[in-house]
């Protein structure tokens, strides 16, 4: 079961331990260690061969069905229901494939389950995180016994989701400095206002700290695997070299020798004859 879901649109991000999943049209997941991202679909660049088909025989069987009742053909009326059916199911099929839109069920009754990042820079800020989380995940097969992969997934799941809470407080410790920030100049204002710069800077270090955490944890993997192919690269030299060199230099007649002193031999004994 995951450890974490990540819901991510054109304006904001959720972070959630709980599931979330898109509703009311399409969308599309993708899923990595212990999380999953959600996102909605994009919307379709045109109709659709099968949709514009529909609509096609919604207006034939529209039209034709019309015309046969003005002629006092009852059997239009079988083909006007004909077109509506059809209209009905172009309807729907646009309906299918529309993208949807994100969904937190439980938001409300759970919210100590979810962070939520609007802001551009905080949005930025966990786009890299994650891929610095996926670059990490992608270094476990190779590493083999050395880590116990389960126990990583759920603390790479908790250190996104540490990571968000951070980010959504600073987003909003920003809103507050900003708007206390338009009434410089009131005195009572003046503590809160220094109060919320602090806090700010103060989650500015958190973040670059957190982030810096899981920067490490990428390094230290590649580093591992580097190790061990230096290690297999040091067992394969050895191998090749003891193999090589076991049975000492070659002393054998070099062909090539002896057919340049045969040659040289051939050449004299034409000079002499000639």
């Amino acid at each position: 079961m995951p450890s974490l879901y990540v819901a991510h649109d054109d304006e904001l991000v959720i972070v959630s331990r709980l599931a979330l999943e898109v509703a009311g049209g399409r969308g599309l997941s993708f899923g990595w260690g212990g999380v999953v991202e959600i996102t909605p679909a994009d919307e379709p660049a045109d109709r659709g061969p099968f949709e514009g088909l529909l609509y096609g025989f919604a207006l034939f069987f529209g039209i034709v069905g019309g015309l046969m009742l003005l002629g006092g053909a009852l059997v239009g009326g079988l083909l006007v229901l004909a077109g509506i059916a059809a209209g009905g199911g172009a309807v729907l099929y646009r309906l299918r494939r529309r993208p949807g839109v994100i969904s937190a069920p439980r938001f409300e009754s759970d919210r100590a389950q979810h962070h939520v990042l609007v802001d551009d820079r905080e949005r930025q800020v966990f786009s890299d995180a994650i891929d610095l989380c996926q670059r990490t995940s992608e270094t476990w097969p190779a590493l083999g016994a050395l880590i116990d992969v389960p126990m990583a997934e759920r603390q790479l799941a908790q250190a996104l989701f540490d990571l968000a809470g951070a980010l959504e407080r600073r987003q909003e410790i920003r809103e507050l400095h900003a708007e206390l920030a338009r009434h410089d100049g009131a005195f009572e204002l003046a503590p809160r206002m220094a109060k919320a710069t602090s806090t700010l800077a103060e989650l500015d270090d958190e973040v670059a700290q957190r982030l810096a955490a899981l920067r490490a944890v990428v390094v230290a993997g590649a580093e591992l695997i580097r190790d061990q192919e230096i290690e297999a690269l040091a067992r394969e030299a050895d191998e090749a070299l003891a193999r090589l060199t076991s049975a000492g230099p070659d002393i054998s007649a070099d062909a090539g020798s002896e057919l340049a002193e045969r040659t040289e031999a051939v050449l004299r004994a034409y000079r002499e004859l000639t």
